[in-house]
């Protein structure tokens, strides 16, 4: 691997963006869900979709399967309603029945800036079970998107590759 970058937990997001080949996807909040699932279906490995205000900050996220239940609480509720089992459940399948913009369904910021670790991104998405992460400027304007499962490739053949060869 001479002359490849190896990640590493303390390698600064920046460096990231540049190995990973997941564009961004962005909606505007009010963004009709229909138009922003057929988007999504064209850009399948975006499991993530930013969204942004009118001046393009990131205002909050928009998980694919989030976006498709909300979408299918609309058209089919029945299909959701078989797996309604507690007040969480209830509360998701109102909140989702109502939703009609992205910013109606979305859920709250998700992102990081480019100084940042990719231990710090990997402990965000953990945390908030999240498949990924956006990238923003100081602004708040997404600059980029990190993927959880490319980027956790990627970081494991970076550590296979430090791994000495067994013979």
């Amino acid at each position: 691997m001479t002359g490849e970058i190896r990640l590493a937990r303390q390698t600064p997001v920046s460096v990231c963006q540049s190995l990973l080949e997941i564009e961004p996807l962005i909606a505007h909040r009010d963004d009709d869900l229909l138009v922003v699932m057929r988007r999504s279906a064209a850009q399948p490995e975006t499991r993530l979709i930013g969204v942004v205000d009118d001046a393009g900050i990131l205002v909050g996220v928009l998980p694919v399967l989030r976006l498709a239940e909300s979408v299918i609480a609309r058209v089919v509720p029945e299909a959701l309603l078989s797996d309604i089992e507690d007040a969480d459940d209830v509360a998701r399948f109102g909140h989702a029945i109502e939703a009609r913009k992205a910013g109606d369904a979305m859920m709250g910021r998700a992102s990081i800036s480019p100084e940042a670790t990719i231990d710090q991104a990997f402990r965000i998405m953990h945390a908030r079970h999240l498949s990924g992460l956006y990238v923003v400027d100081e602004s708040g304007r997404p600059t980029g998107y990190l993927d959880l499962l490319e980027l956790a490739i990627r970081y494991v053949e970076a550590i296979e590759a430090d791994l000495p060869e067994r013979g």
